[in-house]
């Protein structure tokens, strides 16, 4: 793999991460217009919801609620990282470069261990 084509990969991770999260935000924020924010947890359990609630996601994309589609949104800019790291192991190591892919190895173990802390 080439250098130009090395960076070019990297780079359009990043565009196509953020990009994508600024969209699925950006349809959440109009559609929440459209109905309300309230109206993005019509159906949700009588248990207290908060925004960063993330357990019921997949129900309710299915239902397109507007705080599905931003959750989505944030949950895609958080990976966003952890791909390009991703994408530089698999550039190094398509590179025949042995030391940066241990580094890089080492610097998305660190990245995994700290989102994983999170919780």
């Amino acid at each position: 793999m080439t250098p130009e084509r090395f960076r070019g990969l990297v780079s359009g991770v990043l565009i196509i991460g953020v990009v994508t999260s600024a969209v699925l935000i950006t349809v959440a924020f109009v559609a929440s217009l459209a109905i309300g924010w309230d109206g993005s947890m019509l159906g949700a359990t009588d248990r207290v919801r908060s925004d960063a609630d993330f357990s019921n996601l997949a129900t309710s994309l299915s239902r397109l609620r507007p705080i599905a589609i931003a959750q989505l949104g944030l949950l895609v800019l958080v990976a966003t990282p952890v791909v390009r790291v991703l994408a530089s192991v698999v550039g190094f190591a398509l590179e025949g470069d042995r030391l940066y892919s241990a580094i890089t190895l080492g610097v998305l173990a660190i990245l995994l261990v700290s989102l994983v802390g999170l919780r």
